[in-house]
């Protein structure tokens, strides 16, 4: 697990040692890192970037809680979280 904006060097080795690598984009400074990497990217085929929207992490946060139990729905290619403090749906973009 890489938290933040992961350097082109942990991506490329995670993806040489694994069957599959998944990268969740999540912050609104997202859209310029990506740019930065995309490039950088092309060759792994393990590697699959998926774009979460930054209002829709704010919504994700609200949902969090110390000890929370959250319900997932997923129905084409979306997933709805819900909580008891309410319920986000997350249409993530794959950019890769």
């Amino acid at each position: 697990i890489e938290v933040g904006q992961p350097e082109e060097k942990p991506l490329l080795k995670a993806c040489s040692k694994a069957d599959a690598v998944v990268l969740y984009v999540f912050s609104s400074s997202g859209d310029v890192w990506w740019k930065n990497m995309q490039n950088k990217l092309i060759k792994p085929t393990a590697l699959a970037v998926w774009r979460i929207p930054s209002e829709v992490s704010k919504e994700l946060a609200g949902l969090a809680e110390r000890s929370m139990q959250l319900q997932a729905t997923i129905q084409d290619g979306a997933l709805t979280l819900s909580s008891s403090h309410g319920s986000t749906l997350i249409e993530p973009q794959r950019w890769k």
